[in-house]
């Protein structure tokens, strides 16, 4: 079994400080409100495992559209596919808006949700580019330039991705119980295990198969990592402790 001592919280503070100082130091620095109450992690962990399947399938949904549409349609599926991301990403903004976390996880729902907002303005700018292209030649437009840019998006889209996918131990970290046993080791987690088997069906409902794949990519490989935590044997809230 993983063995987290009691210094876990700092820990993982420290973690997702370094985290998201390194990835986000040259994006939009989250702003912060007035204090919310606590929300329940177990409704955070669930909201955010939708959020991981929702964006997964409109991804591969759209993936599929431009390998069966012809060349023509290729920019016009490229926007469609964009913009129901854009408006998915942005109903997870919303949603995650209204949640909040207390130390040591409370940088961690507005870094999210600012990878998201990153996320939907490369998004508008493949929707832009894709556009341009779509409306014809119009003079002093560098549309071999334009098209160059598509790639160096794409690889940013992945690196949100992968930051994302770095993160999955803070994640499922919310649910570790940080009162330690008569081994002086955090073996507990705070749902019970219903919950668990719960959030277990809610990852292979929502990827399915995907989650047995041996090259995912990172949306997939952090929805695998996190049922990989679940089947480890922590115990939960209504079991005994040692």
């Amino acid at each position: 079994m993983l063995t987290f001592q009691k210094a876990w919280p700092e820990r993982m503070k420290l973690l997702s400080s370094i985290v998201f100082t390194l990835i986000l130091g040259t994006w939009a620095t989250p702003t912060f409100g007035v204090a919310k109450p606590e929300t329940s992690h177990l409704e955070f962990v669930t909201e955010y495992i939708r959020e991981l399947a929702a964006t997964e399938n409109l991804r591969a949904s759209a993936e599929q559209e431009l390998k069966q549409g012809s060349k023509d349609e290729a920019f016009s599926n490229g926007i469609h596919g964009s913009t129901l991301l854009q408006l998915e990403l942005r109903s997870q903004v919303a949603m995650l808006r209204g949640m909040n976390l207390k130390p040591p996880f409370d940088d961690l729902i507005p870094n999210i949700r600012v990878l998201y907002s990153r996320e939907i303005a490369l998004h508008q700018k493949l929707i832009n580019i894709a556009s341009a292209i779509l409306a014809g030649p119009k003079p002093n437009v560098d549309y071999g330039k334009l098209v160059a840019e598509m790639p160096k998006i794409r690889a940013e889209l992945e690196f949100v991705d992968r930051t994302l996918f770095d993160v999955t131990p803070l994640i499922f970290a919310t649910l570790i119980d940080q009162k330690p046993d008569s081994k002086n080791h955090v073996s507990h987690l705070i749902i019970t295990k219903t919950e668990r088997t719960k959030l277990i069906d809610d990852l292979n409902v929502g990827f399915g198969s995907k989650l047995d794949e041996k090259n995912p990519n990172f949306r997939v490989g952090a929805a695998s990592v996190l049922r990989t935590f679940f089947l480890k044997d922590f115990k939960c809230a209504d079991e005994p402790w040692e």
